[in-house]
């Protein structure tokens, strides 16, 4: 049952990266207040699953944090950005995602409380079938979650990176978004 699960997720999320990658030139941007995707993100998010650890979102003014983008696309960024922090927070952690605004560009910001990630690695988790998990971990995880996330990032001209967790505990996903998109070509 468990390999019938790892193959299942396996082939889910090859499919989705091959249709985002024949997609990606198609985007088709509109305003995206950052703060209300979230917020719906995390009500249905509360409504199908039973996280083990809480998720805090101090949720900025309606309209403080848009940006240009495809909201399905941006949906999946966020979930996967939170499917991974929870999965790497411990029991009685908190994952914290927030968004604000900067001069040109909207921050994304997760954060967890597990166990970081190595300097080394920062670059090499956003490869597609990378994996840093413990060996009673595998097979639970695809390792395609990050490299999604960036793809859809880098369509919307923004950058993502994996950074120290905030007090030097955990790890911190961050993520740029230009206010407008950038059209290269």
């Amino acid at each position: 049952a468990d390999d019938v699960r790892r193959m299942d997720r396996l082939i889910t999320d090859i499919s989705e990266l091959s249709r985002l990658d024949a997609r990606i030139g198609r985007i088709r941007f509109q305003t995206v207040d950052l703060g209300k995707l979230i917020s719906s993100i995390l009500d249905l998010r509360q409504q199908r699953l039973n996280d083990d650890v809480p998720i805090a979102f101090a949720r900025p003014a309606d309209g403080s944090v848009s940006v240009q983008g495809d909201p399905g696309q941006l949906t999946r960024v966020i979930e996967n950005l939170l499917d991974n922090a929870v999965s790497f927070s411990p029991p009685g952690g908190v994952v914290r995602i927030g968004a604000t605004g900067a001069a040109d560009s909207a921050l994304l910001t997760v954060d967890d409380d597990g166990p970081g990630i190595p300097p080394h690695l920062r670059e090499a988790v956003f490869d597609r079938f990378h994996s840093n998990r413990a060996e009673e971990e595998f097979g639970q995880h695809s390792g395609l979650g990050l490299a999604i996330a960036r793809t859809i990032v880098e369509a919307h001209g923004g950058t993502i990176s994996a950074e120290d967790g905030v007090e030097g505990r955990g790890a911190r996903m961050a993520v740029h978004l230009p206010f407008e998109p950038r059209h290269d070509g």
